[in-house]
């Protein structure tokens, strides 16, 4: 829709919204530049009795002291579970002077999803700027969401980030692969969640920066929830990984409740990636996840799924819960064009790249 033909998102007083780092892509078979926006609606005032429950069950799955619960990292990280949903609301967002009104109003869970058709100009500006190094380390246009001018809620926004049709693309997990999570230990999951200060594997974000230097892209899939974006994106930026799109999953408390709180869900992580390498279908990518859960039987079924766009699959090995012969035989079963790597140091994986661009 045109600047001209807009109304405004209709979010109720008290609620706020949150939008997510997006993917912009070019369609071709629609010979168009789309992005896949995603976003939240919530009401911070309320807690829902689910969520109560919730609470009380995770204070004591983590064995948490009352100074724990009190501590200002915890009720930060617990925000986000402790909203209500936005239902019902209708959302407009702007890129560049081009407003867009979703067709669906916001899910049962309050999040809202649209696929949108992107200004061809605006794109072509924002890819020059980007190959003359004047619009920072990523191609990437602002959107906003559009509240009407006597809302004075703080402003909402996020970016679109572009990846054209061609190159390398890093498909990264984010726990126990960029991030210290010790999955493989429930309790302590919960408490580096939730009670501790969130801290990168080290040397990831330098080997990561290094290869958006070399031309790569990123795109972040994990199945840690949502409601925790904010605290992985003060990480993300904290330590410098290269910005990109992120793609994580919802956690619903009537059907999981934090005694089954994983990490890891493997069919909407499968499901995420293949629909990211199906919007892509002419780059190639490096996948790139840890030995504690199920990242080497997912990116094994990709791999066997796409075998023309997975050039290589790096597991990080955890001294907790290493990759046994079996699995790793698997692995390297697949075609020879498949790179197969497991490391315990990022400068054990930092020729991969190169030698993937190489290989083009």
């Amino acid at each position: 829709m045109g600047s001209r033909d807009h109304t405004f998102s209709d979010l109720k007083p008290g609620q706020q919204a949150t939008l997510f780092p997006s993917l912009g892509y070019f369609d071709l078979k629609k010979n168009r530049w789309r992005a896949q926006v995603h976003g939240r609606v919530y009401d911070g005032a309320r807690v829902p009795i689910g969520t109560r429950i919730l609470l009380r069950g995770l204070k004591r799955a983590m064995q948490a002291t009352p100074e724990d619960v009190a501590s200002e990292t915890f009720q930060k990280r617990i925000d986000g579970f402790l909203t209500t949903p936005g239902r019902r609301r209708r959302i407009v967002l702007q890129i560049h002077n081009h407003y867009y009104r979703l067709r669906r109003r916001t899910r049962r869970n309050g999040a809202f999803y649209g696929t949108l058709s992107l200004p061809t100009e605006a794109v072509k500006s924002c890819l020059h700027e980007h190959s003359l190094g004047l619009s920072g380390s990523s191609p990437a246009m602002p959107m906003h969401l559009v509240v009407a001018s006597n809302d004075h809620r703080a402003s909402v926004q996020s970016d679109v980030y572009l990846t054209p049709p061609v190159g390398i693309s890093i498909i990264s997990d984010i726990d126990d692969t960029i991030k210290l999570t010790d999955a493989t230990s429930r309790r302590e999951m919960l408490a580096n969640t939730f009670l501790r200060p969130f801290a990168a594997v080290d040397g990831m974000a330098t080997l990561y920066q290094l290869w958006q230097q070399q031309g790569c892209h990123f795109h972040y899939v994990s199945s840690s929830p949502w409601e925790l974006y904010e605290s992985l994106a003060e990480l993300c930026t904290a330590v410098q990984f290269p910005a990109g799109s992120m793609h994580l999953r919802y956690f619903r408390v009537r059907d999981e409740m934090f005694k089954r709180f994983r990490p890891v869900r493997r069919n909407s992580k499968v499901g995420i990636i293949a629909g990211i390498l199906k919007r892509l279908p002419q780059r190639r990518f490096v996948l790139i996840g840890d030995s504690g859960e199920k990242d080497p039987e997912i990116y094994r079924f990709l791999a066997k799924r796409f075998p023309e766009r997975i050039a290589a699959i790096l597991i990080r090995n955890l001294a907790a819960k290493p990759l046994s012969d079996k699995r790793l035989q698997k692995l390297k079963a697949l075609d020879s064009n498949v790179q197969v790597t497991v490391f315990e140091t990022p400068e054990q994986i930092a020729g991969i790249v190169p030698l993937v661009i190489s290989n083009q």
